[in-house]
């Protein structure tokens, strides 16, 4: 069977493209006065939290990345509401960047609390997304390849999600409270994606 969402595909990957790029664009240490061997590692060093926030950031992205290839991989074709969803998924992932800018540049401050906060909640709103995106796919079952293979990954998928959603939740609370604890929760909610998203049976094909 013909696939037919090359374009939306192409587009897709394009825009994941787009954002793990913008991820380092702010990275880097501009000209100072007084620059020299020594105080210019220690403005490197410092820049610590960027470092960090970009690597937490580059993994979540990725693993987003991989699973609606995944998802996309299923689909003969997607209607209007698929496609919308899509956009929405997109949408949050392009401006990523944007917390994790904040994230990076605010912790080791008074506002670390609300940047991490902010951070967590905003990574869950990308989970929220990919969730609407799959339901969306539940309802329009005849546009799988192979409906029988696919539809019990995508609900297995939708359940991963849910627990992401409710942890990043949890993580948002804990931030205004315990900050460090909260971004180094952040991290392995990435390391349970590369769990979650784990075919079970990488051939979705007919």
């Amino acid at each position: 069977m013909e696939k037919q969402t090359t374009r939306l595909e192409a587009l897709s990957d394009g825009i994941f493209g787009v954002a793990i790029t913008l991820l380092a664009i702010e990275i880097g240490i501009t000209e100072y006065e007084g620059a020299n061997n020594f105080n210019l590692w220690h403005k490197i060093l410092e820049r610590w939290p960027e470092y960090f926030s970009y690597f937490n950031s580059f993994a979540t992205v990725l693993l987003i990345w991989m699973g609606h290839n995944k998802i996309f991989k299923q689909l003969r074709a997607a209607n209007h509401w698929i496609i919308l969803m899509n956009g929405l998924v997109l949408l949050v992932v392009v401006l990523f960047p944007y917390p994790t800018k904040t994230v990076g540049t605010f912790i080791g401050t008074g506002a670390e609390n609300t940047a991490v906060a902010f951070y967590a909640a905003f990574t869950g709103s990308i989970t929220v997304s990919m969730l609407l995106l799959n339901l969306c796919i539940l309802q329009n079952k005849r546009l799988l390849i192979n409906p029988e293979k696919s539809i019990p990954w995508i609900k297995g998928m939708i359940k991963g999600q849910v627990v992401g959603i409710i942890s990043y939740g949890l993580i948002t609370v804990i931030a205004f409270y315990f900050s460090r604890i909260a971004i180094v929760l952040t991290f392995f909610m990435w390391v349970f994606w590369a769990i979650a998203t784990k075919d079970t049976d990488d051939d979705f094909d007919d």
